[in-house]
C-alpha cells in the first residue's frame, strides 16, 4: 500500500488480524465460520431490536455527515457479488440519484458502519461532480480545475488501500482510467472512483492527520469543495 495509517482508528481496536484489515478495506463482510443463525424473512429482520438500533445509528451518522438521512436506508437484504474470482457480501451501495443502502450485518460495529457510510457518501459526491463536469464545455471551470489530474498522474500513484489497488490491477481499458469517465463501462473496474472513496473512509476512520498519498488527498478535497458549491448553488 502506498499510504500508511498510523493514527488510532475511530472506535476500532488495534488487534485486527490480517484478514480483518483486508475485510475492512475490501468493504465486504467476513465469511461466517460460526453456526449460521436461523433464516429470517426481511420483515422479521426489520423488527429485530438490534436492526432498529443500527437503523437509528445509521440515521444519526448520516446527519452528522450533513447528509439527508431520508436517503440513507438500512436494508435487511443481503447482496453478494463476484469480483476477481471471489464472492463477497456487500456492505453498502450508492446510487447516482443520491440514495445509499447499507446492508444489515449483525456483526457490524458502529465504527465499521461509519466507515461504510463515509465510503458510500464519497461516491455520491463524486457522481454529482462528475455529472456537472460532463455537462459543461471542455473549457469550463471544472475542466480547468481538474486538468492537472491527468490519467498518467493518477495511474502513477495507484490506490491507497488493498481494495482500491485491486481496482487498479483489474483495469481492462485500452488506456489508463480518466477522472470523471464511466470507468466501469470502459475498463470493468473503477480505480479512480474507488480510490477517492477509500480516502474518505481513511479520513473518517483515522482522522485528519492520517498519512495518505497527497495527490489523492488533494483530489478528494477538491471534489468535496465542488460538491458543496454545486449543492449550495
Amino acid at each position: 500500500m502506498r499510504s500508511r495509517f498510523e493514527a488510532r482508528p475511530r472506535g476500532e481496536g488495534r488487534g485486527f488480524g490480517a484478514l480483518s484489515i483486508l475485510r475492512c478495506w475490501l468493504g465486504a463482510a467476513p465469511p461466517r465460520h460460526a453456526a449460521a443463525a436461523p433464516d429470517r424473512t426481511a420483515s422479521e429482520i426489520e423488527n429485530l431490536s438490534h436492526f432498529l438500533k443500527k437503523q437509528e445509528t445509521l440515521q444519526r451518522l448520516a446527519r452528522e455527515f450533513g447528509y439527508d438521512a431520508s436517503k440513507v436506508t438500512l436494508s435487511p437484504q443481503t447482496r453478494t457479488f463476484d469480483y476477481l474470482g471471489q464472492s463477497f457480501t456487500s456492505e453498502g451501495q450508492s446510487f447516482p440519484d443520491g440514495r445509499i443502502e447499507i446492508y444489515y450485518d449483525p456483526q457490524m460495529t458502529d465504527a465499521r458502519l461509519g466507515c461504510c457510510l463515509a465510503h458510500e457518501l464519497q461516491h455520491v459526491r463524486y457522481f454529482v461532480v462528475r455529472d456537472a463536469y460532463c455537462a459543461e464545455p471542455t473549457d469550463g471551470p471544472l475542466h480547468r480545475r481538474f486538468a492537472k489530474y491527468a490519467p498518467e498522474a493518477l495511474g502513477a500513484q495507484r490506490g491507497v488501500s488493498n481494495y482500491s489497488n485491486e481496482h487498479w490491477d483489474a483495469w481492462k481499458g485500452d488506456a489508463p482510467p480518466k477522472l470523471f469517465s464511466m470507468e466501469l463501462e470502459m475498463g470493468k473496474s473503477e480505480p479512480i472512483n474507488e480510490t477517492i472513496a477509500e480516502v474518505a473512509k481513511a479520513l473518517y476512520n483515522w482522522g485528519p492527520d492520517v498519512r495518505i498519498n497527497p495527490l489523492w488527498r488533494e483530489l478528494h478535497d477538491a471534489i468535496n469543495e465542488e460538491y458543496a458549491a454545486l449543492r449550495s448553488a
